[in-house]
């Protein structure tokens, strides 16, 4: 196991949340798959550059283009952080620091009526009280799509007009054909 891999712990975790194939099991190279996706983001690399350990490349990108498509990252996302909400571990207290919020130059010297200010403060102080924070948060977990296999196209043998196309296939090694 790399550095940054997922644990077995949490493995067990998100396994829970994966959409399981019509044969009912999970693909076997899945964890190295969502591992390599991992390691994808955690560096910012492109996706030709996931290493060999993970899978192919172009494996890698399909798992996450098509988790992303069907809704199974996110059904992760909201399973894990309802897990943790479950287990006490999570506080929606939000602390936002000034260096990151910024108002805009015409913003200062607004007038504002008295009874607008208090309802709003009020609206603030209900929202940060941290016994009304289950009933603010609503999370909404989808079940996660079944894996569809894709199938390739069959190629067909000939044409149906008998040639082959154009600008295909090796070249003739006769040499040009004589009049």
């Amino acid at each position: 196991m790399a550095r940054g891999d997922l644990t077995d712990a949490q493995w067990a975790w998100i396994s829970r949340y994966l959409p399981i194939s019509e044969l009912g099991r999970l693909p076997l190279n899945l964890r190295k798959q969502i591992n390599g996706v991992n390691w994808r983001f955690r560096t910012g690399s492109p996706w030709r550059d996931v290493p060999e350990r993970y899978g192919k490349w172009a494996t890698v990108y399909d798992l996450h283009s098509r988790y992303c498509r069907d809704g199974t990252w996110l059904a992760i996302l909201l399973g894990i952080i309802a897990d943790a909400e479950e287990m006490g571990e999570i506080d929606w207290f939000v602390s936002v620091d000034s260096t990151t919020v910024r108002a805009h130059q015409h913003a200062s010297g607004a007038v504002v009526d008295e009874q607008e200010l208090q309802a709003a403060l009020g609206w603030v102080a209900a929202k940060a009280n941290p016994a009304n924070q289950k009933s603010n948060v609503e999370f909404v977990i989808h079940r996660p799509v079944p894996y569809l296999r894709r199938t390739l196209p069959k190629k067909s043998a000939a044409r149906s007009d008998g040639g082959a196309r154009p600008g295909r296939g090796r070249p003739s090694s006769a040499g040009p054909a004589a009049d």
